[in-house]
């Protein structure tokens, strides 16, 4: 043992003397003392033992670190010392040298202080000394981490495990300001741990400022703030996504570190929705092809399907596989059920029979499922998909809307038709048992808002569609006759439904902020120019010469005023919304409208209103990397003007893109813009017209053309014989 030197104790002042201080010890005072001579005081005041968890983090801080800080001892005699102060640090020693980590008479830095002082000393030790605040504790392992230390080595240092680590490190990305009320005393640890939801420090102290003046601030105040419009991973809607979809997608998970039952909150509702709205329609997808009608919605009160009316499933013979199975199953529960109550059954044997009563329902289920619901059943009815309570898909066959129900044949009608062969079966509906009207739901909108797209932006996107649409149907009498003849026959001849494509009551679709949306663009240069040359003298006159005069106008005058007022009459859609109508996308498609050459994507219009997640998406996918990367880090006011550059048609002049690119945005459309297949459609029809590439004809000169062309054939009341 390394003897220490004695030195004259320094000379105590009077005035300290009498202010009843003792002189603090040095260096000088210490002294090494072999480990083995070192044993536990009987004056030590602590009696309560430490916990496992607080000696396992000392001893593992003493192994990687050493002893910091000197023992207090008194003599027990000339080679045996009592640790008066410094217990659990002599306990953990002790445990070192029993490990083989240090060597049994190891030296130890002792302070030795008479016997008649050890119980104030003890005394002294445990009461006068303040626990370091949180706020520092949090905050230093941080400062670790920042010196480049792993979560590991802290973790190993202070013997704790990692993922406490990662608590207190997650504390330390609190709010800094959230920090400092934590340490005034004005935010409860609780209350900063709740705040660890989520590392977005605007969001934090947003929060905060809702909270602080309430009476009293409690956590679950805070998380409910933090999540309000976040949706629980527990949730129906969150099972039926699942997190790990939720978060390939990209979508934020709050994760309380702090709470047992680690719960999480998806913070992204609108990415969820659009996950589930896609699962939804993948499930559809099959079922189209069987049934008259398909929908799929997010939620639906199981109230809500009595609003419909029902077709049911025929009966055939059950399965003989799962039937036998069936049987089996039966049986073998009834025979664990005998054995009194349960009390006997081994762990195996309960777990048998807690999986039969769920398996017996899957077979019904299978079983169900088998039978085939008859052809004229599914011509009326429809399936509608949702997501059940548990989470899990929910598909409910057979439903009949009210509109759809067959009238009930008559008494004497017979079931055979003109030629004596059985004509098909009537289907069998149960009518609805509430009046309630059937659910409906938007997929397409919550779709579009996930991707950035708006309501309002929506509505203009449809009517700059049918703009354009009801240009192209101006000019063309033969599509606009057949639109209207159709629409007409609907309503006439009883095939009403809610979704024509002309309003035949001719209410012309003015878009609210027409001025805006249309002034100086293709379309509305073609309907001007339309316009301009319509017969419409006539209508100066007093009836019935009014209705005489346009009788007898040329044929020719009379298919552009019949266009004109079919153009009028158009619905605004996109393709993309919920439940088109396809009469209006074959009649874009049969007339070959070019919607990339009459609209383009500008800063107004389009990318001023869309968010910059979208946009920045949009560039690198059709532009790439590089570009998009670039954008984003401008401005949303710069970043559209670019935008607008890139997709306009004189992109390859301004933007200096190669032409596999320029291809590629001065064609590009926002979804449910297209008609697709207009040019295959127009072939197919037999047109007479030539095709053309975008932009090789004026509009203007397109439409002198179309107005020379004479139809090969006319009804007979517009022909010139009955005029």
């Amino acid at each position: 043992m390394a003897k220490t030197a004695t030195r004259p104790k320094p000379a105590t002042s009077k005035k300290t003397e009498a202010a009843g201080l003792a002189t603090p010890a040095s260096a000088s005072d210490i002294r090494l003392i072999p480990l083995d001579q070192l044993e536990p005081s009987p004056f030590n005041v602590r009696k309560v033992a430490t916990s496992a968890n607080d000696d396992a983090e000392l001893l593992a801080s003493i192994r990687e670190t050493g002893i910091k800080q000197n023992l207090v001892v008194h003599a027990l005699s000339g080679a045996r010392f009592a640790v008066v102060a410094g217990a659990r640090r002599l306990k953990a020693l002790k445990q070192l040298a029993q490990d083989g980590v240090i060597p049994s008479d190891h030296p130890i830095p002792c302070l030795v202080e008479d016997e008649c002082n050890a119980i104030v000393t003890s005394a002294t030790e445990n009461l006068q000394r303040a626990a370091m605040h949180p706020a520092d504790q949090f905050e230093a392992f941080n400062k670790m981490i920042a010196e480049g230390r792993s979560e590991d080595e802290i973790a190993l240092k202070f013997g704790v495990s990692v993922d406490l680590v990662r608590r207190r490190l997650k504390l330390a990305r609190v709010a800094p300001e959230l920090i400092e009320q934590f340490r005034a005393g004005d935010l409860t640890l609780e209350c900063v741990m709740a705040f660890t939801l989520t590392d977005d420090h605007d969001r934090q102290l947003a929060v905060w400022n809702a909270v602080k003046g309430g009476y009293h601030i409690h956590p679950q105040s805070i998380k409910r703030q933090l999540t309000e419009t976040a949706h629980s991973a527990n949730s129906a809607l969150g099972r039926f996504v699942g997190i790990e979809a939720y978060e390939a997608a990209g979508g934020v998970l709050l994760r309380d570190l702090f709470d047992d039952r680690a719960s999480a909150h998806m913070e992204n509702p609108d990415l969820l929705e659009r996950l589930a709205i896609e699962k939804l329609q993948a499930a559809a997808k099959p079922l189209k092809a069987e049934w008259k009608w398909v929908e799929v919605h997010l939620s639906v009160d199981y109230g809500a399907f009595r609003s419909f009316g029902r077709v049911y499933p025929r009966d055939i013979e059950p399965d003989p596989d799962l039937l036998a199975e069936e049987e089996r199953l039966v049986a073998r529960e009834e025979e664990l059920a005998a054995q009194n109550d349960g009390e006997d059954w081994t762990d195996a044997e309960t777990d048998e029979y807690y999986a039969i009563e769920p398996r017996l329902r899957e077979i019904e289920a299978l079983q169900r499922e088998r039978q085939p619901y008859a052809d004229e059943d599914r011509a009326i009815a429809g399936v509608v998909l949702t997501i059940g309570h548990d989470g899990a898909l929910r598909v409910e066959k057979g439903l009949v809307r009210p509109e759809d129900i067959p009238a009930a044949p008559e008494p004497d009608e017979t079931t055979a038709d003109a030629d004596g062969a059985p004509s098909p079966a009537h289907p069998h509906v149960t009518p609805p048992t509430s009046s309630t009207p059937v659910p409906s739901s938007d997929p397409a909108a919550t779709l579009r808002k996930a991707d950035g797209i708006s309501a309002s932006l929506a509505d203009d996107l449809r009517a700059t569609r049918q703009h354009i649409l009801r240009a192209h149907l101006a000019a063309d009498f033969e599509v606009a006759f057949d639109a209207m003849l159709y629409a007409l026959c609907e309503q006439a001849l009883g095939r009403s439904y809610n979704n024509e494509a002309l309003d035949i009551s001719i209410r012309p679709f003015q878009a609210q902020n027409r001025e805006v949306l249309h002034g100086d663009t293709v379309a509305q240069k073609m309907l001007e120019a339309l316009e301009q040359d319509l017969a419409t003298d006539w209508m100066k006159l007093e009836k019935p010469e009014d209705f005489r005069a346009m009788s007898a106008l040329p044929v020719a005058d009379k298919q552009a005023l019949f266009a004109w007022a079919s153009g009028l009459a158009l619905k605004p859609q996109l393709s993309s919304d919920n439940r088109p109508s396809p009469i209006i996308e074959e009649i874009g498609a049969r007339l070959d409208v070019d919607v990339a050459a009459c609209w383009r994507p500008t800063a107004q219009n389009y990318w001023g209103r869309v968010n910059k997640g979208h946009t920045v998406a949009t560039a690198r996918k059709l532009i790439g990397d590089d570009y998009a990367e670039d954008r984003n880090r401008e401005r949303k006011g710069d970043l559209a003007a670019a935008m607008e550059r890139a997709f306009a048609e004189t992109a390859g002049e301004t933007e200096g893109f190669d032409a596999a690119t320029v291809a590629i945005t001065t064609r590009w459309l926002p979804d449910g813009m297209l008609f697709a297949g207009a040019t295959e459609a127009a072939a197919d029809m037999g047109n007479d017209a030539p095709e053309a590439e975008a932009g090789d004809v004026p509009a203007a000169d397109a439409l002198a053309e179309a107005e020379s062309d004479e139809p090969s054939s006319l009804p007979a009341f517009l022909s010139g014989d009955a005029a």
